[in-house]
């Protein structure tokens, strides 16, 4: 009776133990979203530093193909811009304002800037862009007679660097140029063709 008692005791006790569920493991991400980053800085104009409003500042990816995504900001009235929720990778980074040239990033004057890449979270507050404002180019083309000529297109060319100059110039126009940098402009007189006049 008392070695029953004591068996039926022990399986009494035991039982707790066999019911509580063992402590599940934590569950392990499948794929973790990288840390956005944050890029901010200024636009000022290049001659006299003066802050910049409304010029848009934006972000593409090096090789996002024919519709690539962007992130874009626009400056306030002190020139100051931020865009937030970028996600990490490599960037073609540029601004631009009506009435200024269009400045990549970090271009040092060329057309082509740098690309700027960015790690998971990171912040890049030190962005600065200087535009400089875009040149007009008006006037009339006559002939030998001074007679006004109509149906005239007029091309401003970017003069050639050094090292574009090959063969003893036969690359002398290699493109059409911003404004601010024309080297020369060619004029040429369109072909008259049949036209549709209006009664």
């Amino acid at each position: 009776m008392g070695r029953t008692f004591l068996a039926l005791s022990i399986l009494a006790a035991t039982l707790p133990l066999f019911a509580q569920k063992p402590a599940s493991a934590p569950n392990k991400p499948e794929g973790q979203v990288a840390a956005s980053c944050t890029v901010s800085g200024r636009v000022v104009t290049a001659a006299e530093a003066s802050p910049l409003k409304a010029a848009r500042v934006a972000l593409t990816r090096e090789h996002g193909g024919s519709s690539p995504r962007m992130y874009a900001a626009t400056s306030d009235s002190d020139g100051h811009f931020t865009i937030k929720d970028v996600a990490p990778g490599r960037y073609n980074c540029f601004a631009t304002r009506t009435g200024y040239v269009d400045q990549p990033y970090q271009s040092n004057g060329t057309d082509s800037g740098a690309v700027l890449a960015l790690q998971p979270g990171q912040q890049l507050t030190d962005v600065l862009f200087r535009l400089t404002m875009a040149a007009v180019i008006t006037g009339h083309v006559n002939n030998e007679d001074g007679e006004a000529l109509a149906r005239v297109g007029v091309m401003a060319l970017r003069r050639p660097t050094e090292e574009e100059m090959v063969d003893g110039g036969k690359k002398s126009m290699v493109g059409f140029i911003k404004h601010y940098r024309v080297g020369y402009v060619s004029v040429r007189q369109r072909p008259l063709g049949n036209e549709l006049a209006s009664l």
